[in-house]
């Protein structure tokens, strides 16, 4: 609707259409939590394809969802809310025009961390440690 013009060929975007199908089918018969996380996460490319009332119990404290920019902003487009409002303007009067693609910066290299520790099979090590981040991640 938007007369844009890209340089693909039509059944490159068939077949990307037809993958997000597939994709949609699959999570249709799943309604666990995980699953709806993950939709929520995803929220740029569903539209309104998402119950965006369900989607609010992932706001963290600072407005954001999980944390992420664009799934703030995607979100924020859908279903208008205060205090996503400000955590996306909190990042462009910090930042400017670009802004990181999570933000606050330092929680996914500490989420990093911790899913190395569980891989490596240590973790037990670092329970007091993996606690403090994952409380601090919470309440971001």
């Amino acid at each position: 609707g938007m007369d844009l013009e890209f340089p693909v060929r039509q059944t490159d975007v068939d077949r990307l259409l037809h993958l997000r199908e597939i994709e949609l089918e699959r999570e249709a018969g799943d309604h666990s939590y995980g699953r709806k996380a993950y939709m929520a996460y995803v929220t740029e490319g569903l539209g309104n394809l998402l119950e965006w009332d369900e989607i609010m119990m992932f706001q963290r404290k600072n407005g954001s969802f999980f944390n992420c920019p664009s799934t703030t902003a995607a979100t924020l487009v859908n279903h208008y809310n205060d205090k996503a409002l400000q955590y996306l303007n909190c990042l462009v009067s910090k930042f400017g025009s670009a802004v990181p693609t999570v933000y606050p910066l330092n929680i996914y290299c500490q989420l990093s961390w911790v899913d190395a520790l569980e891989k490596m099979g240590i973790s037990q090590y670092f329970v007091s440690e993996i606690k403090s981040i994952l409380d601090t991640t919470y309440v971001s």
